[in-house]
């Protein structure tokens, strides 16, 4: 038992040093002037800002504490479910102000509120809203959506017309909500039409600027069904733990204005309501899981990577089973129920708007293959070495450090038994995805919603070693810290 113990000790304090050593290795090569990526094909570029990082700092302090104090043995056990919905409200609420903080980080807050509107409004940065200029007639403009999608900017024309129906909708409410713009949103107008020529109203300039708010949001309510996956995966304690180290991972925090911070969210909402209707048999939850799956892909065709992750989690997860063949069953009974709730979306939509999917992917697809090849050609086995080394740090290499060790104990470990066949479905989908080289470059953002079961990992390692409950808060220090660094040092978000 003492060796078992002094074995424990040098493995926590091994990966810490280590975590620790990589955050120090990356802090110096962003010193001198690296810039991650391939240079003549794509990286991320230096910073040329001051940043003011007060308020951001505020938050993250804020945040440590919150780790620290929910991380001591048996604290999270012993609370109330009322107290549990509160620290966890507050916490999806900390990550949303060290988010905004990150962002409006180019100048006093007198000023610096309007910095995520540049985001939105540009069409280099995100093209999404640009494209919703074009919307007059939801109906008509989604109906002949296959016929149009050609014409639109990059990024718009290689996805469905999710994105751009969002920020519509933002633009309608904002110019119902606000009946008299305030002189400061008619300026702001002007400066983004004087920057991008998009001819933008006022109204228009209050919804960029809300839309980052909202998209943050969302990015940040992705700890929600975290929470509730990992409760039933591997138990409140380790939950909590994969929840805060989430909360402070670098590419949920810096790109908090992209709009993959929504496919985060609904990959995770669905990752829960299809274990949950697997484990409960509850058939609700398999058609809601279903649905959500169709929402996501009416945002991104990228989300369609969840759905064969899913269901090679759910053939290791009933392969592993007992009785082989009541788990099977109940496995094609749900899935043949979220298929349900996956066709139900599309028909509804196809009723509504006449929206047609397969000529949407099409088209999607086509343009994807001339982007990546024609107009943004990139290498492909440079990238397939680099997309690892980029996802590692904004993951956030303390993170990618403790995950490492995690799944390294992974097989010795019982208590961790329900999480093997998740993080082997996991793992193979993001090697093939790297390997089919369907994307070559910036899959921090990207792939941002395929980062989460890390935490979940390091979250259930942390959790089996209780004496060392001061490891996650040093590893939520740390990964905030490198945020911190990338944000100085990397130009995050190019609008121009």
């Amino acid at each position: 038992m003492a060796k078992e113990r002094d074995k424990r000790d040098k493995t926590v304090r091994r990966v810490v040093l280590a975590a620790t050593a990589a955050t120090l290795a990356l802090a110096a090569a962003l010193a001198k002037g690296w810039e991650p990526g391939i240079r003549g094909e794509w990286v991320w570029e230096q910073g040329r800002l001051l940043v003011y990082f007060a308020p951001a700092m505020a938050a993250a302090l804020l945040l440590a504490a919150a780790a620290w104090f929910l991380c001591r043995p048996g604290r999270w056990i012993g609370m109330r479910p009322a107290s549990r919905a509160i620290w966890l409200a507050a916490l999806v609420l900390l990550v949303l102000a060290l988010q905004w903080g990150l962002l409006t980080a180019v100048g006093p807050p007198s000023i610096s509120w309007a910095a995520p509107g540049w985001i939105i409004a540009s069409p280099n940065a995100t093209t999404y809203f640009s494209a919703s200029l074009d919307v007059h007639n939801v109906e008509e403009w989604v109906a002949s959506y296959p016929q149009h999608m050609g014409g639109l900017p990059h990024h718009a024309r290689t996805h469905p017309p999710g994105f751009a129906l969002l920020f519509y909708g933002l633009r309608q409410a904002s110019a119902a909500v606000i009946s008299e713009p305030a002189p400061l949103l008619a300026s702001l107008a002007e400066n983004y039409n004087d920057t991008f020529g998009l001819g933008l109203r006022p109204t228009d300039a209050a919804a960029a600027v809300g839309g980052a708010a909202v998209i943050a949001l969302i990015g940040a309510l992705s700890l929600l069904p975290l929470y509730c996956l990992g409760r039933e995966l591997v138990g409140p304690e380790a939950a909590i733990r994969g929840v805060v180290l989430m909360a402070s991972m670098p590419a949920l925090l810096l790109l908090a204005a992209s709009s993959d911070q929504i496919i985060l969210t609904l990959a995770v909402l669905t990752a829960w309501l299809f274990y949950s209707a697997w484990r409960r048999r509850a058939l609700l939850r398999a058609f809601l899981a279903g649905a959500v799956a169709a929402l996501g892909l009416f945002f991104s065709l990228g989300f369609a990577v969840a759905i064969p992750c899913a269901a090679l989690w759910g053939v290791f997860g009933a392969l592993r089973c007992e009785d082989r063949r009541a788990a099977v069953r109940r496995l094609l009974m749900g899935g043949a129920v979220a298929a349900a709730g996956f066709a139900a979306f599309y028909l509804t939509l196809y009723l509504l708007w006449g929206y047609r999917p397969i000529a949407v992917a099409q088209q999607a697809l086509l343009a994807h293959r001339e982007v990546t090849t024609a107009e943004f050609p990139r290498t492909y086995w440079k990238w397939v070495l680099m997309n690892p080394l980029e996802v590692a740090i904004f993951m956030g290499l303390p993170l990618v450090t403790a995950t490492l060790w995690a799944l390294r104990c992974l097989p010795r470990e019982p208590g961790l038994a329900r999480l093997a066949p998740f993080l082997l479905a996991w793992l193979i989908v993001l090697a093939l995805l790297n390997i089919s080289g369907a994307v070559r470059g910036e899959v921090s953002r990207i792939w941002l919603f395929l980062f989460w079961p890390a935490a979940l990992a390091s979250g259930a390692w942390l959790a089996a070693r209780p004496r060392f409950a001061a490891v996650t808060p040093a590893l939520v220090v740390l990964q905030v810290s490198q945020a911190f660094l990338m944000r100085g040092y990397l130009t995050i978000y190019s609008i121009l």
